[in-house]
């Protein structure tokens, strides 16, 4: 019964990285959108 947990914790840490780089890419298009299309300029 405990065989599905392995599998689960060996593939929880790439379905967390996967979806961590999604939502910072959704965050990024937001921004961008907001400051009106134009690349993200760092350090402002």
């Amino acid at each position: 019964a405990g065989h599905w947990l392995v599998s689960v914790a060996e593939f929880a840490p790439v379905l967390i990285f996967i979806g961590w780089l999604g939502y910072i890419t959704l965050r990024e298009k937001r921004r961008n959108r907001a400051a009106g299309e134009g690349p993200s300029e760092t350090g402002r």
